[in-house]
């Protein structure tokens, strides 16, 4: 595996937080049919990871230790905003 940077997290990041936003409107707002929540979800990740690659600072390495505790962070984030939206 290459070497863990802060850009790989980012991208971790976008695409919680794009899954966390499809969730709460499907759940919240409005009930979406799934194919465009999947669409949606996969728009906002493509945002944030374009908007990500402008930054050429998150290139640095980190070690694989702050990566694996930084990505277990995320996935639990994502798991408690699910069950808390819906809920």
């Amino acid at each position: 595996m290459k070497e863990p940077t802060i850009k790989k997290v980012a991208y971790g990041i976008a695409m919680a937080i794009a899954i966390i936003i499809v969730h709460f409107i499907d759940a919240r707002v409005y009930a979406m049919p799934p194919i465009f929540a999947l669409f949606l979800a996969i728009f906002i990740t493509y945002l944030g990871i374009v908007s990500i690659n402008k930054f050429d600072r998150l290139d640095q390495p980190i070690s694989r230790t702050n990566y694996n505790l930084i990505n277990g962070v995320v996935v639990l984030v994502l798991f408690i905003a699910y069950f808390k939206i819906s809920g």
